[in-house]
């Protein structure tokens, strides 16, 4: 069975990590804001109040270019004078003043900022800092760092969650491979959590699954095997009536009855590989002997194979048994418009697939999975007029399976159903 991905939104993982995800955004911008709208407007304004009241004090004491660069050196403020005194500056790059109030100040250093005010003797100071810059480049780098933390705390809790819900991803295999067939699953116990809990309930139903099924095949083999002594007996017995329609129509009912018991027996023997001897050989002379049986039957088959040969390991009697039952089955269920029922070959890479394709009324999707399960039939019915016991595709199933190979079904987009018969050539 083919396994539907399960669409991202669904996946309990990407909810965890989306919520996860959502919550580091949530934080990272309450943490901008904060800086954006409380701590840095504060400072600047607080910054500018120091600033005004620092200029008017070092004003105040009229000071030379040495004082100046003292100061300059300490608070990192550069300083130039314009005024009776003459005329000076801590740095070479600064504009002049006349520049400054007429916002000339192309060609300065970037990111400076300007405040110019009166000296007492009539001259003007021009002071020039660059607190503002220093202030955005240490916020800056502290949301780059809580933007960093954030992402290490996010790809470790992706990690530890990814390592959390292993157990879930292993029960989901798990039910996969139940769910194809396979009674043999146990699904790893590494937890002592609910996943642990939920996986150890998970194996014990396999288990008990498993016994079932064992229990039933056995009691189909036994009743099988002693349905044969009595079969026998009848058979006997209906050689000494006189010939007639009664006879006749008890003698079918036991050969049928017979017939299902050797179906069943044959069942048995499939299990496991058993029952089969592979022999490399061609496939191509097989299709064209089944194909050939079924040509003058309406609707016809049309074999489309290529010419190449296919060297692949079979026992050709086995395989004959497949693709006549195949082939029974489409034809029993043609409809009088039917086109030809379709036998094709195709290569990919080591595989050989068979493809037998009809143009009836198709299998309900409803029933797709479960038409390999002994004794199914689509017919509820169970209609002699569609014969069968319900065991042809069983035996078909375990025959590809002892080969080492597969058998699946799909309904055609019109109408009509496609089995596909997969072979390893190697």
């Amino acid at each position: 069975m083919t396994k539907r991905p399960q669409p991202l939104f669904r996946s309990v993982f990407v909810k965890l990590v989306s919520i996860m995800l959502a919550m580091a955004f949530a934080l990272l911008a309450l943490v901008v804001g904060f800086f954006v709208l409380i701590i840095y407007p504060h400072l600047s304004f607080t910054t500018e109040r120091l600033i005004d009241e620092y200029t008017r004090l070092f004003m105040a004491s009229s000071p030379d270019l040495a004082a100046a660069q003292q100061a300059a050196r300490r608070l990192d403020v550069e300083i130039r004078y314009e005024g009776p005194r003459g005329t000076w500056s801590t740095s070479t790059r600064l504009p002049t003043i006349a520049d400054v109030r007429s916002g000339r100040l192309r060609g300065t250093p970037a990111g400076m900022d300007y405040e110019t005010e009166t000296a007492p003797d009539g001259g003007a100071y021009l002071f020039a800092w660059r607190f503002g810059q220093v202030n955005r480049g240490v916020h800056t780098k502290l949301l780059w760092l809580l933007l960093v933390l954030m992402i290490g705390v996010v790809l470790a809790a992706y990690a530890f969650q990814r390592r959390l819900l292993r157990p879930v991803r292993w029960l989901d295999a798990g039910v996969a491979g139940l769910s194809s067939g396979r009674l043999d699953i146990a699904v790893p116990v590494r937890t002592h959590d609910e996943f642990g809990v939920l996986t150890q309930a998970f194996n014990r139903m396999v288990q008990r699954v498993s016994r079932m099924v064992q229990a039933r095949d056995q009691l189909l083999l036994d009743v099988s095997h002693e349905l044969r002594s009595p079969l026998t007996r009848m058979k006997l017995a209906l050689e000494f009536l006189p010939e007639g329609e009664q006879r006749a129509g008890m003698a079918a009912d036991v050969n049928e009855m017979e017939r299902m018991v050797s179906e069943l027996l044959e069942l048995e023997r499939l299990r496991d590989g058993r029952g089969v001897r592979r022999v490399r050989q061609s496939l191509l002379p097989l299709l064209r002997e089944v194909a050939a049986e079924f040509r003058d039957r309406a609707p016809g088959v049309h074999l489309s194979i290529t010419e190449r040969e296919i060297m692949v390991d079979i026992d050709a009697e086995k395989l004959r048994t497949v693709l006549r039952n195949l082939l029974e089955n489409a034809f029993k269920y043609s409809l009088p418009d039917s086109r030809p029922v379709e036998l094709s070959t195709s290569e990919n890479g080591d595989n050989i697939a068979v493809r037998v394709s009809d143009d009836g009324p198709g299998i309900p999707q409803s029933d797709l999975e479960s038409i390999f399960e002994p004794f199914f039939r689509v017919d509820r019915s169970r209609s002699k007029s569609t014969g069968g016991y319900g065991l042809g595709l069983s035996i078909c199933k375990r025959i590809m399976e002892a080969h080492g190979g597969t058998i699946t079904v799909v309904r055609n987009a019109g109408r009509g159903t496609t089995f596909f018969l997969k072979l390893a050539k190697s």
